[in-house]
């Protein structure tokens, strides 16, 4: 079973001190089975999980959740002891639908006067005998769905919900998760404490999920509730919202390797199914086309870690980088307080600035030639081996030069490509002015709070982070469909 942190944050949802429901909603396809059988393999051998499904059959089930037999219903209904006297459990709104069915106030599927609920809905007595026979453990019920079940008694779904909720929920302090065949139903929403919405979309033409959490009576979920989310090989996997953290210490300096003169790693080992190759690297003379679709401070963040995982691998070798980008400033501040300071002579940015500064290229703005003249370049590279990168951002490009820099910014990239690899962060105003110039385009959109990256493939990958032995973030690519 997958270890997943924001399925995680439903297990302590019902584990709370007081019983709790549960609504799963969404349109046909978006995962709401797959879904309550994924937190089922979390919880169900802490939590007694009895699962009722309108499913014709289980079996289809069973390759993907071996568990199935143990929770379900249909796999355990005939050795099920129906009671009819409870200690542990409320039945008072029971009764009452009893009765409203026996005066024919509700429909029913019982051609008698007289209604038994042991006879007639033997699954709603199964679902009571179940909390009951659970009394105190947290038990939990999962009726996948509950308009099935309704309309299989001609019962409408709005009260046989307010019953369970009445009795088994807030009365017995069992949980329940209802799974609506329907995107919504405002009444049993509204009685819910907790309401889950599952959704998909196209997506530059990739299909993209999304979950969102719109109710979650009693645990705090941030400020921003939806996750990305994925149902590949048959599984409901959540993505979680990177979070952005460098380690506050000085890492040591690695050991001198081999350097390649003919290929340049790009410092991101996740990203090799993107660029084509068998390793972890672009040959010497490529341009590097980050493209940014939306603008965001995690849009930021997440190229912005590339970049800075990119400059890391580049000067902890001994070659050199020109980082001329709105970040620089940022991304200075990170590798002071992090990195081996002999690298740092490696590392040069590009200012409009007079000051005096050995590893900072004064630029006066007026024209990229001025600024980065051939032996400008080789002055500051001097202490460094190739091959060398070369980072641009069209932001700072624009800012500094006005919208017209693509021209001069063209020639200068072929005079310098011949000594590293250029990469060009691009947002959309420049991107399709310069994307014929890339040899590897790597696009980065956001969604829901999580960042998409793709090159261009049929294949789409959603951002995770992790962390290496020094704590420094590294970025780790899973595929979605």
């Amino acid at each position: 079973m997958k270890d997943n942190k924001v399925l995680g944050l439903f297990s302590e949802f019902f584990n709370q001190k007081y019983g709790k429901s549960l609504v799963v909603k969404g349109k046909p396809g978006s995962g709401k089975t797959t879904f309550a059988l994924e937190f089922t393999g979390m919880v169900y051998k802490e939590n007694p999980v009895h699962y009722l499904s309108s499913r014709f059959s289980d079996d289809p089930l069973k390759d993907i959740f071996d568990f199935i037999d143990e929770v379900s219903y249909r796999s355990n209904k005939e050795t099920i002891e129906f009671k009819e006297n409870f200690t542990s459990v409320k039945t008072d709104s029971l009764k009452k639908l009893e009765v409203m069915i026996e005066e024919k106030q509700v429909n029913s599927s019982s051609s008698g006067l007289i209604f038994n609920i042991q006879e007639v809905i033997p699954e709603i007595n199964a679902i009571y005998s179940f909390v009951e026979d659970n009394a105190g453990t947290n038990p939990i019920i999962i009726l996948d769905s509950i308009e099935a079940l309704a309309q299989k008694y001609g019962i409408d779904e709005g009260i046989l919900f307010s019953v369970l909720q009445n009795d088994l929920v807030e009365h017995s302090g069992a949980g329940l998760v209802v799974i609506l065949e329907n995107t919504g139903n405002a009444q049993l929403e509204y009685f819910a404490d907790g309401v889950v919405s599952l959704d998909y979309k196209i997506m530059s033409d990739y299909l993209v999920r999304t979950m969102r959490i719109e109710k979650f009576r009693g645990l705090a979920i941030g400020s921003n509730p939806t996750f990305l989310y994925s149902l590949k090989d048959g599984r409901f996997n959540v993505f979680p919202q990177p979070e952005f953290d460098y380690p506050k210490k000085r890492l040591k300096k690695p050991e001198t390797k081999t350097i390649k003169q003919y290929e340049v790693p790009l410092g991101n080992p996740s990203f090799l199914p993107l660029t084509g190759n068998a390793e972890d690297g672009v040959a010497l003379g490529t341009v590097v086309i980050l493209h940014r679709k939306n603008i965001s401070e995690i849009m930021d963040n997440a190229v912005n870690l590339f970049k800075n995982n990119l400059i890391k691998q580049t000067i902890s070798e001994g070659r050199g980088v020109i980082d001329v980008t709105s970040s620089s400033y940022e991304t200075s501040r990170t590798l002071v307080s992090a990195v081996d300071t002999d690298l740092l002579k490696h590392y040069i940015t590009a200012e409009r600035t007079k000051r005096s500064n050995p590893y900072v290229i004064n630029l006066e703005g007026k024209s990229m030639f001025a600024d980065f003249p051939n032996e400008v370049i080789d002055f500051f590279m001097s202490s460094s081996v190739r091959p060398n990168i070369y980072i641009f951002s069209t932001d700072f490009l624009s800012f500094t030069y006005g919208p017209n820099f693509i021209g001069e910014l063209i020639n200068i990239i072929n005079e310098i490509r011949i000594t590293g690899i250029v990469v060009i962060i691009a947002d959309n105003e420049y991107y399709e002015k310069l994307s014929h110039y890339s040899g590897l385009t790597i696009h980065f959109s956001e969604s829901s709070g999580s960042v998409l990256v793709s090159s261009g493939t049929n294949k789409l990958f959603v951002m995770n982070l992790g962390k290496d032995n020094e704590g420094w973030p590294i970025i780790n690519l899973t595929e979605i469909n």
